[in-house]
């Protein structure tokens, strides 16, 4: 009898159904995690390679010129990702804000700046496609002034 009882009232395998109900949830937190971490890095890596593109042609006015330079200088800070394109141009304000032509002088006693952007753009594909969905294209933009 005393045996039968000590059956009845044994908690050995309550611990592996608390582990197989928890186990699917702890693997979806875990598959998100690495997903947004791999995007996390994604997108700060690109985020450089704008900025290094940017930085590359706002050194001077001759580098500010040099549209494949800041290409170059985009595409070379992130060697190994594959599929990353970089857009650069230059655009010109006048001191006050209003938009002029980066050829002549027409700011009319203000001076001119020169601004670059450099834009950097790949797409990221999650390993996992539960939370982020299908791969989806990333774009990342730099703007600096051009040191005159």
């Amino acid at each position: 009898m005393s045996v039968l009882r000590r059956f009845g009232r044994s908690d050995s395998g309550q611990s592996i159904v608390e582990v197989a109900l928890f186990m699917p949830a702890l693997l979806l937190v875990l598959m998100a995690t690495i997903d947004l971490g791999r995007f996390s890095q994604f997108d700060a890596r690109l985020t450089s390679s704008a900025r290094a593109g940017a930085q590359y042609g706002a050194q001077n006015l001759v580098t500010a010129d040099d549209l494949t330079g800041m290409q170059t200088a985009a595409l070379s800070d992130v060697p190994d990702m594959y599929g990353v394109s970089a857009n650069a141009s230059h655009y010109c304000t006048c001191a006050d804000g209003s938009a002029t032509s980066c050829s002549g002088n027409a700011c009319s006693g203000n001076y001119r700046l020169l601004y670059v952007t450099v834009s950097s753009k790949a797409t990221f594909s999650p390993l996992f496609n539960l939370f982020l969905g299908p791969p989806v294209l990333v774009s990342r933009t730099a703007t600096l002034q051009v040191g005159q």
